[in-house]
């Protein structure tokens, strides 16, 4: 009888410990999975931030920009390209990694003063160096531009490529 009693609390104690390592196992892997779901939140709301930053400047129907809000476009995405080591390099906004390129066609070049509509220029370049963004700023502060494509990678969701195009 001795035994059986002792038998019975051995097993109850088993039992308990089972419940309370299962209980341990099912509060881990829910707070692991709304943890994980967290994380994917604030990556989304990061990346709509970010992208918010460029889409604010695509313009529909009659709204022009000034050569002033091109640039400023430029220097979003020279600090983003900066601030992930893509400036010395040869790098393309081609949504592999996380560089965005800005480019602008219908622009009159310092070097020549005449207007080049055909080629685009990658300006996130330019506003890195104040004296060549000085130039250009001087050559081309008085056109007006529309912003027509804006390109997102498939696999990151981030913006890459911005295209302007005088009007």
């Amino acid at each position: 009888m001795e035994n059986a009693t002792k038998a019975l609390l051995i097993a109850a104690g088993v039992l308990i410990g089972m419940i309370i390592l299962s209980i341990g196992v099912y509060l881990f892997s829910t707070i692991s999975e709304y943890i994980s779901e967290t994380q994917d939140d604030i990556e989304n709301i990061a990346i709509n931030k970010f992208n918010t930053q460029f889409f604010n400047y695509q313009t529909d129907g009659d709204e022009e920009l000034s050569f002033q809000d091109v640039i400023t476009v430029a220097n979003i995405a020279y600090e983003n390209n900066y601030e992930n080591e893509l400036i010395d390099g040869e790098y393309v906004g081609d949504g592999n990694t996380n560089y965005v390129q800005v480019d602008v066609k219908g622009y009159i070049s310092p070097n020549s003063g005449e207007e080049n509509s055909s080629i685009y220029k990658n300006l996130e370049r330019i506003v890195g160096d104040p004296e060549l963004l000085s130039e250009w700023l001087k050559y081309n502060y008085n056109l007006k531009y529309k912003c027509y494509t804006i390109q997102v990678s498939t696999e990151s969701k981030r913006v890459y490529r911005i295209l302007f195009e005088k009007i």
